[in-house]
Order: C-alpha cells, then structure tokens, then sequence
C-alpha cells in the first residue's frame, strides 16, 4: 500500500486517498490516480529510508519526520539513546542471577540450607559439607550481581550501556 503526504500549515503529514476524495468531493479521481495528479492536489509519495544499523540494548530507532525532496516526500529514521531506568537495571540484574541459578535451584538450595540448619552442622556428612559449600559459593555470586546493580541504581546517571559484562564483574 502506498503512503502519501501533503503539506498542512507549513508541515508535512500523512495523507491518504480517501482523505483526498473526501476533502474534493466535486472531483472524480480514477482509483489509482497518477503521482502527477495528485501532486496537482499537493499530496506526494512518500519514500521511506531504510532503517539504519543499531544497538537495541541501548538505542531505538524512530522515525522522523516527513521532508519533500523534488517530487518525493522522504521519512527518514533518528536514532536516540534509550534513558536507563533502575527499573531497567533490576531487570538486567534478575536476569543474570537466574542465568546463574535458576528460581527451581535457588529454591532447592534454601531448603537443602534449611534441611542442613536443623540437623547441625556438626553432624553433616561430607557430602553435606560440600553441597552447603557449593550453596554458600552460589550465594555470594548473586551477592556480588546484587551489589553491583546497586552500584549501577545509585549512580547519578546510569549509563546506557549498563548491561555491559564492564559494570557487573
């Protein structure tokens, strides 16, 4: 489907053939009418750029606004910064802890730490001392991933770039 634009009061905006048909109703437009026809109405074709290269983790690409070059009305692309959030940065911080442990084993390893609690640690078997070691190694990673995204949340701007490995090591 073809999109077109006309200039209203000095700006260029999306027009459509209905709306041609409907502001001329004293015209008989064929229905496919020519770009030479319609540019006698100010209405022209718009071209859009193809959308240029980049990083969806922290850029978004927008469309901007309509320009008339020639005959040929061209929308083309801005790409802006995303602004980072702390609401973004949990998210990130949630998503490497369970990449880490998943919620399944996070939950076995609080009740394997509540089963090992209640009967003592000095009556663990070896194999006990060596799975509450490997839980508490696996703790204080998330630890770590954990004060790192509050390290992120409080600085006075958080980066765009806050999901690189740089900010969380």
């Amino acid at each position: 489907m073809n999109m077109y634009a006309k200039q209203n009061k000095g700006e260029w905006q999306q027009y459509t053939l209905h709306q041609l048909r409907k502001d001329n109703p004293q015209v008989s437009f064929p229905a496919e009418p020519s770009d030479a026809l319609l540019a006698e109405y100010g209405m022209y074709p718009v071209s859009t750029e193809i959308q240029p290269e980049f990083d969806a983790r922290w850029q978004r690409a927008i469309q901007g606004p309509l320009t008339k070059v020639g005959d040929v009305v061209t929308r083309g692309w801005l790409i802006e910064e995303i602004t980072a959030t702390t609401e973004m940065v949990k998210q990130e911080s949630g998503r490497r802890i369970l990449a880490l442990c998943p919620e399944w084993k996070q939950r076995n390893l609080t009740a394997q730490a509540a089963q090992l609690a209640k009967k003592g640690e000095a009556n663990w078997t070896p194999e006990e001392s060596a799975a509450w070691a490997a839980g508490e190694a696996l703790w204080f990673k998330i630890a770590i991933i954990r004060d790192k995204s509050n390290t992120i949340e409080n600085m006075d701007q958080i980066p765009v770039d806050y999901c690189l490995d740089v900010y969380w090591e």
